[in-house]
């Protein structure tokens, strides 16, 4: 891919920003490569996130890769974490290719949430193992729903843990990693409103 902004030589501890320069045209979103370094909870940009114990450091299993879209004048990506935990970062800008939702066996579609297809029944993420695979919509959407405006508001203020969430293989049932959401209220989290695109559908931006 063209219009890579590597940065997973340097440390860094707590939040920060990581600049990574002007896109190429054509980019249509970011794609991260996150490498836990110590133990702990990093958020990305639009609220996805991952946790890595010492176990995952130990055993190497400390990486997450999450794409997110770019947004209109953005050069930099930040990652919210605590003071003490440290982390690397890779960044490649890509262009995203849509394609059409698929469906398997049972009937149930699945691929990239868009404005063109809607929301399919599995969407494409990236497991905590860095996996590409797919949570049911009604899972990562899913939650008691306010019973009046106030009730909502109080849902949406109100913080939650982050929910552990299983991906499968576009068959919904072959279990192949865990998606970790976060966000306020209702169990809904604050999740991009285009889902992480799987590699096969990722094209250079040029």
């Amino acid at each position: 891919m063209t219009g890579s902004a590597e940065h997973s030589k340097k440390a860094y501890t707590g939040t920060a920003t990581v600049e990574l320069g002007d896109p190429p045209g054509g980019t249509t979103g970011i794609e991260l490569k996150l490498i836990a370094l110590t133990p702990g909870w990093f958020g990305f940009p639009g609220g996805a996130s991952a946790s890595f114990t010492q176990i995952d450091i130990d055993e190497r299993l400390n990486e997450s890769r999450y794409t997110l879209p770019l947004n209109p004048g953005q050069h930099s990506v930040t990652i919210t974490t605590d003071p003490a935990y440290r982390w690397q970062l890779t960044a490649n800008y890509v262009k995203q290719v849509r394609t059409a939702l698929g469906v398997n066996a049972k009937g149930e579609t699945y691929g990239v949430e868009s404005p063109e297809s809607g929301t399919p029944d599995l969407i494409a993420v990236i497991a905590i193992n860095s996996v590409s695979g797919y949570v049911y919509a009604k899972d990562l959407f899913g939650g008691p729903m306010p019973t009046s405006p106030e009730d909502a508001v109080k849902n949406f203020n109100t913080p939650r843990p982050p929910r552990e969430i299983p991906v499968f293989l576009s068959d919904g049932q072959t279990k192949v990693g865990i998606f970790e959401a976060s966000g306020p209220g209702s169990g809904i989290p604050s999740y991009p409103s285009l889902s992480p695109v799987l590699p096969t559908a990722d094209a250079p931006a040029s």
